[in-house]
């Protein structure tokens, strides 16, 4: 009887060890989006789920070229217990059936890499469309040191206004990210000292010889229509010395990058959160505002959803501008992609 338990008690105990034991579970391992067009953002939340009697271990999520997850509120998963997987599948640059695998690896025995798979078809746009990840490429933050005066006097299209004494208490408003440009009227010391800002800012550049220097070069190309006739003075010889070039963007560099973005929301809205640098004309404006808009600038123009950016984009195409593009989705898309990268700084009028 002695021998017969000694022989049962350690078979218990492995049929225990056997049963208690994770097991990953995800009620839809496919999600098909149907179709949409390129560049949206095919957004879904697949759960994970532990079907097992142990806890299960996240060890980590890999997705595929073009989608993107976000991070997990737990990575151990109680018996019995769920966890959301946001999942973002970027549209952009392609097209036709396409198909996206999210990998999941536990310390699910049975299952210790888990595939997820969202597909579908993506939908050509139209020519005069650009997706919102090919508009971020085009996206610089222009910054005009110069006092509010000098500013409203003439200014760079879409330059933002922050006086260089207000450049250190603006810095969060910011995108650290994205391609900053500062001028002021010399490149004087203001622009230089600002390019060197760090704190995250790593594409920071001071424009070589300032507005002045733009203006000898261009005229008055892509600035604003001023007032009274701009009163160019003694051109200014820059000595660069032992500074870092690196810091420094020529005027005819600006001339190759300059892509602005417009604005057709209502004043209101645009006074609520805009992409920084976007210059607001209210589509119910535009027809009588288009001799303020440079006409051989590359130009990006949006609204909230992108259907009045469409309809401001080929008015302005008809009208004999070559070069105009509508951010397909609108401002709504920008923020699914990219969050809030926007704000309500002044920028020209």
């Amino acid at each position: 009887m002695n021998k017969l338990f000694l022989v049962l008690v350690p078979c218990i105990a492995l049929s225990v060890c056997a049963i208690a034991a994770p097991v990953i579970s995800v009620s839809d391992p496919i999600y098909d989006f149907g179709s949409t067009n390129e560049g949206i953002a095919v957004a879904h939340t697949f759960v994970i789920e532990n079907a097992g009697n142990a806890v299960l271990e996240i060890a980590g999520v890999r997705a595929s070229c073009g989608c993107t997850t976000t991070t997990l509120e737990t990575y151990a998963i109680a018996p019995g217990e769920s966890v959301d997987l946001d999942v973002l599948v970027n549209t952009a640059s392609f097209s036709g059936t396409i198909s996206k695998t999210i990998t999941i690896a536990s310390n699910d025995p049975a299952t210790p890499s888990l595939s997820l798979r969202v597909t579908g078809q993506v939908l050509a746009i139209s020519p005069h469309q650009i997706p919102v990840s090919d508009a971020q490429y085009d996206l610089y933050v222009l910054v005009d040191l110069r006092t509010p005066e000098e500013y409203d006097a003439h200014h760079l299209f879409g330059a933002v206004n922050i006086p260089a004494e207000s450049l250190s208490e603006q810095l969060a408003n910011l995108p650290q990210g994205t391609m900053t440009i500062l001028y002021d009227s010399n490149f004087g010391s203001e622009a230089v000292a600002a390019a060197r800002i760090d704190d995250g800012f790593y594409s920071t550049y001071a424009l070589v010889g300032g507005l002045n220097e733009w203006v000898t070069q261009y005229g008055m190309k892509y600035v604003t229509h001023p007032a009274e006739p701009y009163e160019l003075p003694a051109r200014v010889s820059y000595e660069i010395g032992d500074q870092t070039p690196a810091y420094y963007m020529p005027a005819n560099d600006l001339d190759f990058l300059f892509y602005p973005f417009i604005d057709v929301r209502t004043a209101e809205e645009y006074a609520a959160g805009h992409i920084l640098g976007a210059v607001n004309i209210p589509y119910a404006q535009l027809a009588e505002k288009m001799d303020t808009i440079p006409r051989t600038a590359p130009l990006i123009v949006y609204d909230q959803t992108g259907t009045y950016g469409d309809a401001a984009a080929l008015l302005l195409i008809n009208s004999g501008f070559s070069n105009v593009h509508s951010l397909f989705g609108g401002l709504n898309e920008w923020i699914l992609q990219f969050g809030t990268g926007y704000n309500s700084l002044p920028t020209s009028r």
